[in-house]
């Protein structure tokens, strides 16, 4: 698939599944539906965190939006576990900068309509010195390959990561219907895969390609 393809196939899919989660949104709208699957993000990645970073530890997040996987309350409990939490500031030329969050650290709302938190800059660096990094996905495929919303903030960071030393696992977040089938998101061979998604279901451990 040429270029022009590969983004026309890509925006398309984009277009379908923000479509798709509007009409979640709506779906879901009732409080105690919204709490379940608020709670079934938090005891997997509680679970996940609790084994696999360590106390003090660091985890990169991020704070969703109204229409992301709802991992608030899993980010809550991060805290509380020992383990520090950092969300991401977008800075130009598709870079993420990072700052602490807490539950009671402040927030603006950046040019996309995204939460970002209050407080001194850690640097870009930060998210590949991390123990754990969850990823914000609008779908994952079977061969790991991520679809995210365009502006390539993400496969920035996760190229730079690549690249350093520091081996943590890169966790994608969607939602269970938003796992596709091997070939379901357009890509191109050196497009970043992600090797474990977490949704309201549970995780889901990507197979390497031959």
């Amino acid at each position: 698939m040429d270029a022009d393809k590969l983004v026309r196939a890509k925006s398309k899919l984009r277009k379908q599944l923000l479509a798709a989660r509007v009409n979640r949104r709506e779906r879901d709208s009732e409080d105690v539906q919204r709490q379940l699957v608020a709670d079934s993000w938090r005891i997997a990645l509680l679970d996940y965190v609790i084994e696999t970073v360590p106390i003090k530890g660091t985890v990169c997040a991020f704070l969703p939006t109204a229409t992301e996987p709802p991992i608030l309350p899993a980010l809550r409990a991060i805290h509380e576990s020992g383990r520090t939490v950092l969300a991401p500031i977008s800075r130009p030329g598709r870079i993420l900068d990072w700052a602490r969050w807490t539950p009671q650290t402040p927030v603006e709302i950046s040019r996309f309509g995204i939460q970002e938190p209050v407080g001194p800059r850690l640097g870009t660096e930060a998210f590949g010195h991390a123990d754990l990094r969850l990823v914000p996905a609008l779908a994952v495929d079977a061969r790991g390959v991520r679809l995210g919303y365009g502006g390539g903030f993400y496969d920035t960071a996760l190229g730079a990561a690549a690249k350093g030393p520091h081996g943590a696992a890169n966790i994608g977040i969607c939602f269970a219907d938003e796992l596709l089938e091997a070939g379901g998101v357009p890509s191109e061979s050196h497009d970043a895969r992600l090797l474990q998604v977490c949704t309201e279901e549970g995780f889901t451990r990507i197979r390497r390609s031959p």
